[in-house]
């Protein structure tokens, strides 16, 4: 009796779980936190971050391509929480565009003072870099890296 007890708990156990996991993986969607498209622009955004009175935002971006090839274009931003683009006092926004050859770095600077926001206690922001390829016909032939014998 207790045998019999046991396995029907068993296959109860074994029976949910199995109604879980199809229950919980059906219909899902693959989703993707960045753009992958290899022949345009690729967006890429950080988490947020805070800043307050007397506090300074830094972006580094470093081109770390081992390869001989064009410079990457890279576009660099600060959005507010609602995804808008960060404007100083002035109006203008907040941004750097450069061509960064293999091994070179760059950065992008917000000091709360440059901007108002609007309570005025903190700002909440996030870094948002576009990463620009170069057209087709600026790209170098591929390099033999096979050794020769």
């Amino acid at each position: 009796m207790k045998n019999k007890r046991t396995l029907t708990i068993t296959t109860i156990i074994i029976a949910l779980a199995i109604l879980a996991t199809f229950g919980i993986f059906r219909n899902t969607q693959p989703v993707q936190a960045q753009t992958t498209d290899p022949e345009g622009p690729q967006r890429i955004s950080f988490g947020m971050v805070g800043i307050t009175r007397g506090q300074t935002a830094r972006i580094n971006v470093t081109n770390i391509s081992l390869a001989i090839c064009p410079c990457q274009r890279v576009v660099l931003n600060w959005a507010k929480p609602n995804g808008q683009l960060l404007r100083n006092r002035d109006g203008e926004v907040i941004s750097r565009s450069v061509e960064l050859q293999p091994g070179n770095s760059t950065f992008l600077d917000v000091d709360f003072g440059e901007v108002s926001p609007p309570t005025g206690e903190r700002l909440q922001l996030r870094a948002v870099i576009t990463v620009i390829p170069p057209p087709v016909g600026d790209m170098p032939p591929p390099i033999n890296m096979m050794p020769m014998t």
